[in-house]
């Protein structure tokens, strides 16, 4: 008997399908953090951001001295120097060895700069990631908020597709009565195929919206894909942020936008790397430790041994290096010249993210202002457009009027369903994309 239960029970899970029992809904906040997580551009992003810190940990590094020992072992055979200093007919072997360090001390302000240049390009490395996300985050929103209006044009069909079925019984109950005559009924029957048919793709245009919102999140599969569905009514919509695009809110969102951040990190980024060309004009100046001993031995020959001579032959040197740079083909100058016009690349750079910016703002400002009037515009239509379709279901309901002008005004109705729809979501976005210019995070 249980085994009997086991395999109904595997059965009936066949049938229902993974994607019905892993069925997931996804809010918009989890849709944007995944997606942020598996785009390859914010990875490789990642990956730059990860270089420049190591680039920054190199630059701090630069000032501690570096450290390296040495070992040399030369056979010699015939002709050589000999122990005396004089040349000699022998075989022998020299084992050298040593260790040295090398410490800056002065280098022109060129370890400063640097440090400062490679951490102004970590910051900006870190907000071209930020911005990245930000790009990320409005396509996904969109992406969102289409899939909320289709399902809502999903909705508004099969709502169609209801009323016209109770419709199709109500003509067949009137054309019985002899009130409406044979021809009212095929009207309702083609007028109900048709809305059958406006389900269906509206039901293939929701799968579509899914899949452009999965491939955004780069998933896999969408089978058991699904998106929450907030009550429209409760989403917070400021109105106040397309009442007025003010000098100040502009400004605020040049401080706060990663892309004007990271233009600005790297215009500070390229004053230190001109700095850095500079240093090549002043003298550097090194302290230097050197410790080297060495062990000859003649073959064939009595040798001192070999602690004795390592004892007898140690060489220590301590001393200050100052290397003056004099004339250097003018490559010093040239380098100066090329780190000014990168200089200038960057301010100009900064000029354009900041206009692009405005621009994204200015055209933000207008489609919230156009959207939040369709909106109310398309709120209005759809009030008159139920009070129609009421008159003329009562007047059909009565037999003074025929199928066709009701399904006219069924048309309208819907048409103001959708309209209405569109313009809720559109206004949702634009307001949202508003708020988010000035630092606000989206959320539904």
């Amino acid at each position: 008997m249980k085994k009997g239960l086991t395999i109904v029970a595997v059965l009936l899970m066949g049938l229902i399908g993974p994607s019905a029992i892993a069925q997931e809904s996804w809010s918009l906040a989890k849709c944007i953090e995944y997606a942020k997580q598996q785009n390859l551009d914010v990875k490789r992003r990642t990956n730059d951001m990860k270089s420049a810190e190591v680039n920054l940990n190199t630059a701090k590094n630069s000032r501690l001295p570096n450290l390296g020992a040495n070992v040399n072992q030369n056979l010699t055979f015939g002709r050589s120097l000999g122990s005396e200093n004089t040349y000699l007919n022998q075989n022998s072997a020299t084992t050298s060895f040593g260790i040295s360090a090398n410490a800056p001390i002065y280098q022109g302000n060129y370890i400063n700069s640097r440090m400062k240049y490679t951490d102004w390009s970590l910051k900006a490395a870190v907000e071209d990631i930020n911005q990245m996300g930000d790009d990320i985050t409005i396509q996904v929103t969109l992406a969102y908020l289409q899939v909320l209006y289709n399902k809502e044009l999903v909705k508004v069909a099969q709502e169609n597709v209801d009323q016209g079925k109770l419709q199709l019984k109500k003509t067949e109950e009137l054309v019985t009565g002899g009130r409406l005559p044979k021809s009212e009924q095929y009207e309702s029957k083609a007028q109900l195929a048709k809305e059958e048919y406006a389900l269906t793709k509206a039901q293939g245009d929701l799968k579509i919206a899914l899949l452009a919102l999965g491939q955004l999140m780069e998933l896999q599969s969408i089978d058991s894909f699904d998106v929450e569905v907030p009550a429209t009514d409760k989403v917070a919509i400021n109105s106040d942020a397309v009442l007025a695009l003010s000098s100040g809110s502009i400004e605020k969102a040049y401080t706060i936008r990663p892309a004007v951040k990271a233009a600005e990190y790297r215009l500070q980024a390229g004053e230190e790397y001109i700095n850095m060309a500079k240093a090549a004009y002043y003298p550097s100046l090194s302290a230097i430790a050197q410790y080297g001993n060495s062990y000859y031995n003649v073959f064939d020959m009595p040798n001192a041994s070999f602690a004795t001579q390592v004892k007898n032959q140690g060489q220590k040197v301590v001393g200050l290096q100052l290397n003056i740079p004099i004339f250097s083909r003018f490559e010093n100058r040239n380098n100066i010249s090329l780190a000014r016009i990168e200089q200038e690349q960057r301010k100009l750079a900064l000029s354009d993210a900041k206009k692009t910016l405005f621009k994204e703002m200015q055209q933000a400002y207008y489609n919230a202002m156009t959207a939040q009037q369709s909106f109310l515009s398309a709120k209005q239509a759809l009030e008159a457009s139920t009070v129609a379709y009421q008159y003329a279901q009562e007047k059909f309901g009565a037999g003074r009027s025929t199928t066709f002008e009701l399904n006219e005004t069924k048309k309208r109705l819907a048409t103001s369903q959708s309209e209405l729809a569109q313009a809720r979501y559109e206004y949702i976005f634009r307001t949202k994309l508003l708020d988010y210019y000035n630092g606000t995070a989206i959320t539904l």
